[in-house]
């Protein structure tokens, strides 16, 4: 793995980090679970683009 998809990938986990953590901060003060729902589909849209992208990049590295 490059250093260049390193470092999308850490900056895609804390982008989804920082979504759970709000979803965590919106039930705490509305007491309603829906916020957390929000916080894990939107970190989804941020982790999933980069966990494909790694494997595109791990399967053309081994010539599949």
């Amino acid at each position: 793995m490059s250093e260049r998809q390193k470092s999308a990938f850490r900056s895609a986990m804390i982008a989804e980090g920082v979504c759970l953590l709000g979803g965590v901060a919106g039930y705490l003060f509305t007491d309603k679970m829906i916020w957390l729902f929000i916080g894990v589909i939107a970190g989804l849209g941020f982790s999933i683009p980069a966990i494909i992208q790694l494997m595109t990049a791990s399967r053309e590295r081994d010539g599949a």
